[in-house]
């Protein structure tokens, strides 16, 4: 461990940090709390400088770390000592007040059970001299540590120092019991975490979803108004000190940023704040890793992780040997953050030729789409839109639907019936999101090219969502992307039984030139109107188709009476003569069997 001072430490004389610096040479009896030596160090510059001082101490009497704060708070960091969620760290933490009270606050609290600490040590100072102390500890309740205190003083120093603290300790960890087998998914769904932008407070209202999605629960948010993100730690260093005590105080576990952060940014703000930090794309990347299903999902989310994880290697410091430590190192980060550069890359190269395989495949099944001469229609939108709701409305086909953000991933095609004998492919897609990661953009090339093959795009979006602007240029955005923003797209307002602000709906109407239907997936409203849109939009020109086709593609005439007027049809020695009206598009599966 380095033996340095942290913290506030500019404008303090060289002779001051001389003597904290010194207070790691000091060793003092592992029964007391704190010598009188060092006490009297930290009573005098606290007092003169009227800042907090904070001296961690392990059970041997060894100090662990010296810090520097403000006349009222101080950033409490230590070198990690904890064995375990449900045992004390081994560490006792004695911080001065300058105000000369004792008493703890709620961020002595909150760091006191955050951190597992021993004991902690308020010395209340004034004129260089130790007015009083005060001491906490865990209170084990039905044999785990929770967030009850048994608290002590205030008293004299010299109470202090014949304070029982090894018999404390003794008591605490005796009346512990080890938990029979903790679920390591359920400790992972009550981490509590802060929610930080630079935008706007209500862009944090969709980051909260996905951190509800993704097992976390925010218990806080954080705003701070900047034109451009500090390069070193996005936020400007002021906030960062205001949230490092902010996270002590709720003893939250995370801090989640609504963008993406460099690797020096997230480094540089761990340090700072004392814990994990995720940004947007890495809380994305852990909700696809729990949702994927299928070993093609997998294969994409895991090449969409492993690429944002390659440049941040040498970031990442003693994180990369963090094993399943929550939101952000789930998924192939489990397995492969201890692994070198040249192993993700080797990795990176497996996948891709796995999933070009899968490209290939998905190449293969729409030739044969295209052979059946089927109109192909994506469902395309904002996550929790309701596009697989609505794929199961029209065509039955019981996919899993849940109201949150990507509730599916995988891709579902089904044969959806429309008026007139006629047929199309409707084929659900992956949800889209404001700034969705481009490394999944890219992994997922495969899947999305469902929608650039597609004939005709259904746009869903969720009509009763007040940013449903928003979440329609968002999505916009993508397809941009994607290539195929130009492509023929029906807006289907989705949702249309829920309370609706007609006023912006209208507005919406007004912005894009293009068709649009009133839906409601749930009810079955406007569902008829939706399949005569599409009936409308993937008719094409018959063309009258006379001919004689083989006996062994008895399937052809079976396609003509689906979907054509066939006028007569004769079995003779060379095959079935046929005289049938057809659409332009089975035109070309029919030609080449066609003997006139």
């Amino acid at each position: 461990m380095t033996k340095t001072v942290y913290g506030n430490t500019r404008g303090l004389k060289k002779v001051d940090l001389d003597l904290l610096q010194g207070i790691y040479e000091l060793a003092i009896d592992k029964n007391m709390i704190i010598s009188l030596e060092i006490a009297q160090i930290m009573a005098v510059i606290s007092s003169s400088n009227q800042r907090e001082l904070v001296v961690f101490m392990d059970r041997q009497g060894r100090v662990a770390s010296v810090g520097v704060g403000d006349a009222a708070t101080v950033q409490l960091k230590a070198q990690s000592r904890r064995r375990g969620e449900h045992r004390l760290a081994g560490l006792r933490c004695i911080h001065t007040h300058p105000s000369g009270s004792g008493q703890l606050s709620a961020v002595d609290y909150a760091a006191l059970y955050d951190m597992r600490l021993d004991v902690m040590v308020a010395l209340g100072v004034q004129d260089g001299k130790i007015k009083e102390a005060c001491l906490a500890c865990l209170e084990p309740r039905d044999g785990q540590l929770t967030q009850n205190f048994q608290n002590f003083g205030p008293m004299s120093f010299a109470q202090l120092a014949a304070f029982p603290l090894t018999a404390l300790i003794q008591d605490i960890e005796d009346s512990i019991k080890p938990p029979a087998a903790v679920s390591t998914s359920k400790t992972r769904q009550i981490e509590k975490a802060i929610l930080v932008t630079i935008a706007g407070e209500d862009t944090l209202d969709e980051l909260a979803l996905l951190a509800d999605t993704a097992g976390a629960t925010p218990v806080a948010r954080v705003t701070q108004h900047r034109k451009k993100p500090d390069t070193a730690f996005f936020i400007g260093r002021g906030k960062v000190e205001e949230l490092a005590l902010h996270r002590q105080s709720l003893g939250a576990e995370l801090v989640i940023f609504d963008d993406e952060l460099t690797p020096t940014q997230a480094r540089n703000l761990e340090h700072a704040i004392g814990c994990r930090i995720v940004d947007r794309t890495t809380l994305i990347l852990d909700i696809f890793a729990q949702r994927a299903r299928t070993k093609e999902g997998k294969l994409q989310v895991e090449l969409a992780q492993l690429r944002y994880l390659l440049p941040r290697l040498t970031g990442l410091g003693t994180a990369l040997s963090r094993l399943g430590g929550g939101i952000g190192t789930r998924g192939p980060g489990e397995t492969k953050l201890e692994t070198d550069r040249r192993h993700i890359r080797r990795r990176i190269d497996e996948l891709t030729n796995a999933l070009e395989q899968v490209r290939r495949h998905r190449q293969q099944q729409r030739q044969n789409r295209r052979e059946s001469a089927s109109p192909v229609v994506a469902l395309v939108g904002y996550t929790n839109a309701g596009k697989s709701t609505l794929l199961n409305a029209l065509t039955q086909a019981q996919v899993y639907t849940a109201n949150q953000l990507f509730a599916t991933l995988d891709t579902t095609t089904r044969r959806l019936q429309l008026p007139g004998n006629r047929e199309v492919l409707l084929t659900d897609t992956v949800g889209f999101i404001r700034k969705l990661p481009h490394h999944l953009v890219k992994a997922f090339r495969a899947t999305l090219e469902e929608v650039i093959e597609a004939d005709l795009l259904l746009h869903v979006v969720d009509a009763s969502h007040a940013g449903l602007a928003e979440q329609i240029a968002a999505v916009e955005a993508v397809l941009k992307e994607l290539g195929v923003q130009d492509k023929h797209t029906i807006l289907v307002f989705n949702k249309i039984d829920q309370p609706v602000n007609h006023q912006l709906l209208e507005q919406v109407k007004l912005s894009y030139h293009c068709q649009f239907v009133e839906v409601s997936a749930h009810t079955g409203t406007g569902l008829e109107q939706l399949k005569e849109l599409i009936a409308q939009n993937t008719l094409h020109q018959q063309r009258l188709l006379k001919g004689r086709l083989p006996y062994d593609r008895t399937d052809l005439v079976a396609l003509l009476h689906q979907h054509g007027k066939v006028y007569s049809e004769k079995y003779g020695p060379e095959g079935i003569q046929v005289e049938a009206a057809v659409d332009e598009c089975y035109w070309a599966a029919l030609a080449p069997y066609l003997k006139t």
